[in-house]
């Protein structure tokens, strides 16, 4: 049950990322903004193979994804330079105020995510692993992220 759990608030989670993501990438510009939200539509497109392989209980599609995920988090920081905020980007102004808390949630992401990886070339605590790494996701994007409308 708790495994089930865990996986319908992963896939849930991705599902949603990844179609507001696509929609809104068209209304932003050229450079680190539109970078930004490129490489975190990637980002949710990983997570929702993630959510869809444990909702599944496939654990050996996790590991590829997981990677992709934790390569991508190592870029963020660099991708919200002083002076790229927009009105039409969800990044809230504390990226901006609190630059190192931001970039350890970020190196947290690539953390959990490379636990993630293992976890699942191992077959071992993929769920809490998985868990982890979800709950990752949701920590910065309450801290940094603008809700959608």
């Amino acid at each position: 049950m708790r495994r089930l759990t865990i996986c319908s608030i992963a896939a849930s989670l991705s599902l949603a990322v990844v179609a507001a993501a696509h929609e809104h990438s068209k209304d932003l510009p050229e450079g680190p903004i539109r970078t930004r939200h490129e490489l975190m539509e990637g980002v949710g497109k990983n997570a929702k193979i993630i959510g869809d392989a444990m909702k599944a209980g496939d654990f050996a599609k996790i590991s590829v994804p997981a990677n992709a995920i934790a390569e991508a988090a190592k870029r963020v920081p660099y991708l919200f330079p002083e002076g790229s905020e927009h009105p039409k980007s969800r990044a809230k102004p504390e990226i901006w105020k609190t630059p190192d808390a931001f970039a350890l949630e970020a190196q947290k992401l690539e953390t959990t995510a490379a636990a993630l990886a293992k976890a699942a070339e191992e077959q071992k605590n993929v769920p809490q692993a998985a868990k982890e790494m979800f709950g990752t996701c949701k920590s910065c994007h309450d801290k940094y992220r603008i809700p959608e409308d």
